[in-house]
């Protein structure tokens, strides 16, 4: 499956050069026109979604859609389902159309590479969640690994730091190679920092979703039933874990998050207090994030912000969550 898939986007990287009409693309913005200035209303955004069944992502297209109705701007929106040979036909569908910036919530960075470095060359391209270090014009994201060593120090406060902990881990899959990686790697550092000795002794992948981490974490239990901590590099996952070992009545694994910052999950947080289950997260708004791309796109399109300008990279603000501190960020009636 998985050299079928990358023949796929090989091909992808032939239509994508048959029609860029003989541009070789670069990591830098497209080349200067000279800037003529807007209105919003004039302006039409692309917004390439990576995939819609999980909450997050669902959350950044409604922050969009608000943004779109606020500012008057057009906003043509696609989803790829997690498939980047759809993603990158997509973004050729919406090049056609006459978007004046593209924004871009990635599958695959290295796979993609080569045809949105050319996608680059031709429209301002920021980079939303997941971001292509060195392409386009910039990209906004949480500091994944940071919110993810947050919530894992706040996880290591639950444990002895005598006793080994065993982690069963729910990961996003093989196409995620910059971001779920970074979570993983924080939140583990965190355990470390926290006194904790761990041995990871399961992993499977769920790709963010709540309903595939419930089978992966059925499977993850049945053969290590021992399991003392499942960490979700999402809510999502994490959440769909608890259910799991809700439905087996087992309340003493302890489950935990990478990122986030799902309602859904922060409520479980503040109902369980400093002994619930289930135990921390990392803020990961997807209402910053999406705003923050947006406020540089809309600025950009209509010429009221110069893209020499634009720094190449930005986080949103970074936090650990846990019982202590669930009050400050918990808001039920929030998009996500």
């Amino acid at each position: 499956m998985r050299t079928f898939r990358l023949a796929a986007i090989a091909v992808a990287v032939v239509l994508f050069t048959v029609t860029a009409c003989g541009t070789t693309g670069s990591s830098s913005a497209p080349p200067q026109q000279q800037q003529q200035r807007k209105e919003a209303s004039q302006v039409t955004i692309g917004f390439a979604q990576r995939q819609m069944d999980a909450p997050y992502f669902v959350a950044m297209q409604a922050v969009a859609e608000d943004l779109a109705k606020q500012h008057g701007f057009k906003l043509l929106f696609q989803n790829a389902n997690l498939d980047p040979v759809t993603q990158l036909n997509q973004v050729q569908t919406m090049l056609s159309q006459g978007v004046d910036v593209l924004v871009a919530d990635i599958i695959s960075p290295e796979t993609q590479r080569p045809q949105l470095q050319q996608v680059a060359g031709q429209v301002p391209l920021i980079f939303l969640d997941s971001i292509i270090p060195g392409v386009g014009l910039t990209g906004v994201q949480s500091d994944n690994r940071q919110i993810g060593m947050l919530s894992g120090q706040l996880t290591a406060k639950r444990f002895n730091p005598a006793t080994p902990v065993k982690v069963a881990i729910l990961n996003g899959g093989p196409n995620d190679e910059l971001v779920g990686p970074a979570r993983q790697e924080g939140f583990l550092a965190g355990l470390k920092n926290g006194g904790l000795n761990y041995q990871i002794v399961a992993s499977a992948t769920a790709t963010y979703t709540q309903e595939q981490a419930v089978p992966a974490t059925e499977s993850m239990l049945a053969a290590h039933p021992d399991i003392d901590l499942i960490l979700g590099l999402n809510d999502s996952m994490s959440l769909g874990a608890l259910k799991v070992l809700r439905d087996q009545r087992n309340t003493k694994t302890l489950v935990a998050a990478a990122a986030d910052g799902q309602k859904e999950a922060l409520a479980e947080i503040s109902k369980g207090g400093c002994a619930g289950q289930y135990v921390s997260t990392g803020l990961n708004s997807p209402r910053l994030a999406t705003e923050q791309a947006f406020d540089i796109a809309i600025k950009v399109a209509t010429g009221a912000l110069d893209p020499k300008t634009v720094p190449p990279h930005s986080f949103t603000k970074a936090a650990g969550i846990g019982c202590d501190n669930v009050a400050e960020f918990y808001d039920p009636g929030s998009v996500f």
